[in-house]
């Protein structure tokens, strides 16, 4: 009972794990979403700017480089988390799986032993009755 018991809280404690991974994945994939539009934005104010200014015309297009550089490489981070966090709701939903099993099984043993338990109190309570009848039935074969 107890060795059930503490496979079904293992096995509640990785599906756990592995949702706070998964929820860290998509907290980072939304981190990386926000830094992508901040760099959207950063790069238009930066062109309006260039667009009054001389200076900022000459500097612009190597600030264009930069961003776009920055915007690749948040992109791949992106792909990298996305691809991660797919691994990981395989994961999860193994070890979903897996947690039921343990819990389904559980539930039948239990409800086995409730049926085995149900299954003696009756026959107690026909052994009872019974030698209630059998008393009965030799007191009236006295009394006549």
């Amino acid at each position: 009972m107890k060795s059930r018991e503490s496979l079904i809280r293992l096995h509640r404690f990785k599906v756990d794990e592995i949702r706070r991974r998964l929820k860290s994945l998509d907290d980072m994939r939304a981190d990386l979403t926000k830094k992508m539009s901040d760099l959207e934005v950063m790069m238009q104010e930066e062109q309006r700017r260039a667009a009054h200014s001389d200076l900022g015309r000459l500097a612009y297009p190597s600030f264009a480089r930069s961003v776009v550089q920055r915007r690749e490489n948040i992109q791949r981070s992106i792909d990298e988390v996305e691809r991660e966090a797919s691994t990981v709701t395989e994961q999860l939903q193994a070890a979903y799986r897996e947690l039921k099993k343990y819990e389904i099984a559980a539930e039948n043993i239990a409800e086995q032993d409730r049926v085995e338990i149900a299954r003696q109190v009756q026959a107690e309570l026909d052994d009872i009755a019974m030698s209630r009848h059998q008393r009965k039935a030799e007191e009236t074969t006295k009394v006549s």
